[in-house]
């Protein structure tokens, strides 16, 4: 798990390849120093579940050892205080069945791996405007 105190912005990914590129453009956003990412689901599940603060945005991958994506998304839309919070998913997943589980569960965007780079800055410059003036 990597983290820093002021962690607001969570990554839940287990490719190192698809993390790498997520923390890069954060950090073209200005915003590495807010990012915490975990490569397990259930891990993942449990931080957001206990911690009292609710992340900016949760990017969270379908596939995940321990717990899967959808899984997830049903257990943290339960909560009243993260049942508003963005989430993007990014998934290398082709099943139609979870993208409407995930639409049904109210994501924010559903990207389809592997994501583009542009498809993406324009996916993060919607949450944060200062990616586009970051380019």
């Amino acid at each position: 798990m990597e983290s820093t105190a002021s962690s607001n912005i969570f990554v839940v990914e287990d490719n190192a390849d698809d993390s790498f590129m997520l923390l890069k453009e954060l950090e073209r956003a200005h915003l590495e120093d807010h990012v915490m990412v975990i490569k397990n689901g259930k891990t993942a599940l449990d931080y957001l579940l206990k911690t009292t603060s609710v992340p900016l945005v949760l990017f969270l991958d379908l596939r995940l050892p321990g717990l899967g994506g959808v899984e997830i998304l049903r257990e943290i839309r339960q909560v009243d205080r993260l049942q508003r919070m963005p989430v993007i998913i990014m998934t290398g997943s082709s099943d139609p069945q979870d993208l409407k589980d995930c639409n049904l569960l109210g994501v924010t965007a559903f990207l389809a791996k592997p994501v583009s780079l542009i498809t993406f800055i324009k996916t993060v410059a919607h949450l944060f405007p200062s990616v586009s003036a970051a380019k």
